[in-house]
């Protein structure tokens, strides 16, 4: 079974239990896809102008620290639907992550098997400490690089093991049209595909936490200043400039 795609959030977090994946319905206006969209295209295509580009695996992209790199992405990280299901899988007071594009380019290798959370130590809890969601900025198929996962391979608690040849699972693409959002679980074994197409296939992946797990950025030491100081409430907390229960006090005061 695979998920379907949905713009109920009940019927994505049913998805999500079972599948350990859901698909939402663009959840923006079309306007601001298109604004988002742009601004990612941009900062990308200005990237590999000026030869800061992270290149990797034949013709892919990582667009890094999306948050300097446009207020498009400061809205984007905390969409009010993907919101709810984060806290479906990572409970009140989680956290951003970290924010990046991936781009799979044409002739790029597909990614090795693995799990979001294979940071931690077995055994797992049995629940999620991490969870991503893929905005999938362009139509995503099988031809041209889509995620492709194994479903249900996040109730098995564990990463991939490679010396018993589970690295080669078989796996599944994940298509929607461009536009829409591939909410995961932290544990599901997922890889990105190979671009077989002559085109370049345009991702941001949005990636949260528990709020006592060690975020993958150091906003604070990395985020620009201008950035910091606009960020609204629902951002900030995000960032981690609340506390988490008695996590993150000041010389032991919140």
């Amino acid at each position: 079974m695979r998920a379907t795609l949905t713009n109920d959030v009940e019927t994505a977090a049913r998805d999500l239990a079972d599948h350990g994946y859901c698909l939402l319905e663009c959840p923006i206006s079309p306007g601001a896809f298109e604004r988002l969209r742009g601004r990612l295209l941009d900062v990308a295509e200005q990237e590999r102008e000026d030869g800061s580009a992270f290149l990797y695996d034949g013709g892919n992209q990582r667009v890094f620290s999306l948050l300097n790199k446009g207020e498009e992405f400061e809205e984007n990280v905390r969409d009010p639907s993907v919101m709810r299901l984060m806290e479906e899988l990572l409970g009140v007071g989680f956290l951003l992550s970290s924010t990046h594009a991936n781009i799979a380019g044409p002739g790029g290798a597909p990614m090795h098997l693995h799990a979001d959370q294979t940071f931690a130590r077995p055994p797992w809890p049995p629940y999620a400490l991490v969870a991503n969601s893929m905005w999938m900025l362009d139509d995503f198929t099988a031809e041209n690089g889509a995620t492709r996962l194994v479903p249900g391979s996040h109730l098995l608690g564990r990463q991939p093991d490679y010396e018993r040849g589970e690295g080669n699972t078989a796996t599944v693409p994940v298509c929607a049209p461009a536009g829409s959002v591939m909410v995961f679980d932290g544990r599901l074994w997922h890889q990105t595909g190979a671009n077989t197409t002559g085109r370049p296939r345009h991702g941001i992946l949005n990636y949260y936490c528990r709020g006592y797990v060690r975020q993958q950025q150091n906003f604070f030491t990395g985020l620009k200043e201008e950035v910091a100081a606009r960020a609204e409430p629902g951002l900030r907390r995000l960032l981690g400039y609340e506390n988490y229960f008695s996590l993150g006090m000041t010389d032991g005061l919140p």
